[in-house]
């Protein structure tokens, strides 16, 4: 039998990055994102959800335009694909539809790798996008579940990024993010009207939020900043070699 234990890493690898509304990748993942595109890898987002709701200012089909110029603006600073799959915020519930929808997203870039949600997270919306990715990603290897793109053939790799607040996560594996910290904040900046909401609706800083995690997740790795994740561990799901960075 063939030794797996330091199996290298292919590359470039294709990493996709599930969040639920607009801004969650950028909270949770930038950093790692950007690293994975300095070592050329092929990054897309897909955001489940359109943000329609996050406003006290604008009516749910005006904010759904500007969180969608400020997603794409943010994914531009990446050059990274971005996938908008229109549902409406709470909307996002398990069924057969929401799978084909995911499944067919997963299709369409045929990742190495899927960034998503922690498992256990505040809010219907990211917890039903963890488990509609952890079903959608084996139902894309499945020929008779049709969906607009062709089946894919194995099983992207999960990993489940720190929830808001660090509630019940301990991160098992760490991406030092120095050098692409301001690559992160700069995405994260992109979210005014995100940032400007929950200034007056929760009281968070999204700046400030980002680099005291960051820091913190850093202290614990012995860098100066990095971003925590969880592997989802299932069968297919673990691999002999790192794949992040």
């Amino acid at each position: 039998m063939a030794d797996t234990a330091h199996e290298e890493v292919p590359a470039p690898l294709r990493i996709l990055a599930i969040g639920a509304h607009p801004d969650d990748v950028e909270l949770c993942c930038a950093g790692t994102l950007a690293r994975c595109v300095r070592r050329g890898d092929r990054v897309a987002i897909a955001i489940l959800c359109n943000g329609n709701s996050a406003s006290s200012d604008l009516p749910p089909e005006d904010l759904v335009k500007v969180r969608s110029l400020e997603a794409r603006n943010s994914a531009g600073v990446l050059g990274a694909e971005l996938m908008e799959l229109g549902l409406s915020d709470w909307c996002v519930d398990v069924n057969l539809e929401t799978k084909k929808l995911v499944a067919d997203a997963i299709r369409q870039v045929n990742p190495d790798v899927v960034l998503t949600h922690f498992n256990v997270d505040y809010g219907s919306d990211h917890n039903n996008t963890f488990i509609l990715v952890r079903d959608a990603a084996l139902a894309a290897t499945v020929p008779n579940v049709r969906t607009s793109h062709l089946v894919i053939d194995r099983i992207p790799s999960i990993f489940m990024w720190e929830p808001l607040g660090g509630y019940n996560f301990q991160p098992e594996i760490y991406v030092d993010i120095t050098p692409t910290f301001e690559t992160k904040a700069k995405m994260l900046g992109c979210h005014t009207s995100q940032r400007e909401w929950m200034r007056r609706y929760g009281g968070i800083d999204f700046a400030e939020y980002i680099k005291v995690v960051a820091r913190f997740r850093g202290y614990q790795a012995g860098v100066e900043f990095a971003e925590g994740f969880v592997p989802l561990k299932n069968w297919e799901n673990i691999r002999t070699r790192r794949e992040l960075p």
